[in-house]
């Protein structure tokens, strides 16, 4: 028999932030990794107003935010991330989100988090909450453990995301028909459209009308009780 999964994205869905924004604002200010990190943080700058005018897509600016890794240790991030989550990211989940998640536990569903962040700082969560599965953009490193500034597989974004969970669902004989899946943003449109259940939570506007004329379920959650 095939199992129910309840997909979630992470940031800005399980979280109010962007895990991404959050480290490298904290790279910069307290742990800057070298003299050319602000120089490849300014490349992002100068790409996120193409991407919020819909002139870059997903992946071209996920791969120029990865840019930014190159030459630093994955340990390095790694600790760092951990520390970030600790500090800044745990604080920011949203409680009605984990009460979600929770919720699916409890019928057996399968919990199941995917998000084109980089997978060094989707793990901290993955080591708190334990979910059965999870996918990330995992990161290129050389011999040495220093990143490359590229991504080891495809960004998990967009279609591809949508495609991953395809291939998760196979190999774990999940229904995606019965399942549900939660996402704050119009690039993970393949992503919910993959489900039986969509849930577009704290949407972005594109997003928002598209559930809309589809009558999916919208959420709307703040961190204040």
């Amino acid at each position: 028999m095939r199992r129910t999964a309840a997909f979630f994205d992470f940031d800005r869905t399980l979280i109010a932030a962007d895990s991404q924004r959050m480290e490298a604002l904290s790279l910069l200010r307290h742990h800057c990794p070298g003299p050319l990190y602000p120089f490849r943080l300014l490349k992002v700058a100068l790409a996120e107003p193409l991407y919020k005018r819909k002139l870059m897509d997903h992946d071209r600016f996920n791969r120029i935010y990865l840019a930014s890794y190159k030459g630093i240790p994955m340990s390095r991030l790694r600790a760092h991330a951990r520390q970030l989550y600790e500090t800044c990211l745990s604080p920011l989940l949203f409680p009605e989100m984990m009460t979600c998640m929770a919720a699916h536990r409890k019928q057996g569903h399968l919990v199941i988090v995917v998000s084109a962040t980089s997978g060094h700082l989707l793990a901290p969560f993955v080591d708190d909450h334990a979910p059965d599965a999870w996918l990330a953009t995992p990161i290129e490193t050389d011999g040495n453990d220093q990143c490359t500034g590229r991504p080891a597989a495809n960004v998990c974004v967009g279609g591809e995301k949508a495609r991953a969970i395809g291939q998760l669902a196979r190999t774990m004989g999940i229904d995606l028909a019965a399942s549900h899946a939660y996402s704050d943003h119009h690039a993970d449109l393949a992503f919910l459209e993959a489900v039986g259940h969509p849930t577009a939570v704290n949407p972005t506007p594109d997003l928002k009308a598209t559930a809309l004329a589809r009558g999916w379920a919208i959420a709307h959650h703040t961190l204040t009780t």
